[in-house]
């Protein structure tokens, strides 16, 4: 029985990506390419939005990329995305990450809310003169399940790929 129930998952995941519908969008030496079938993208200027779409609506939060004009510290950028939210930034700390080869650093801080609700995440990569920050970043004490084990951050970060460098 559990041989069947893997088998089955198997397929479901190999089935789920053949229908994977993969489109890409930019932001100045930004390009993003994510699963459609997953995520609807509203471009701006400075700002790509990503909302989840389907299914991926009841285990994903949204996810902003910002392209910013400030040469501010990583972590000052994250305490400013943050601040919108519940979140306690009195112990943030920077944790090393690389998006699409270029260093950079990713925060985390937990809500102040008394229910469950997922951390806020800022990943922070400079690249040349620019800065990018992708965040999903709660504005109140909602959001989705926290222990989904999905991180929409690092699904949106392994599409990005940098020009121009």
């Amino acid at each position: 029985m559990m041989r069947a129930s893997a088998t089955g998952l198997l397929l479901s995941a190999s089935v789920s990506a053949a229908f994977a519908v993969h489109t890409s969008v930019r932001l100045a030496d930004a390009s993003v390419r994510f699963d459609g079938t997953r995520w609807q993208a509203s471009a701006s200027i400075n700002s790509i939005h990503f909302a989840p779409q389907g299914e991926a609506a009841r285990t994903l939060d949204p996810v902003e990329l910002h392209l910013v004009r400030d040469d501010a510290p990583c972590i000052a950028l994250a305490r400013r995305a943050l601040q919108f939210g519940a979140y306690d930034t009195t112990a943030l700390l920077p944790v090393q990450i690389s998006i699409a080869g270029v260093n950079g650093e990713r925060f985390a801080a937990h809500t102040m809310c008394r229910n469950a609700t997922p951390q806020g995440v800022v990943a922070c990569v400079k690249v040349g003169p620019r800065t990018y920050l992708l965040q999903s970043v709660q504005v109140g004490c909602g959001g989705r399940n926290p222990f989904s084990g999905i991180d929409p951050i690092a699904e949106i970060a392994s599409g990005i790929k940098f020009t121009g460098r």
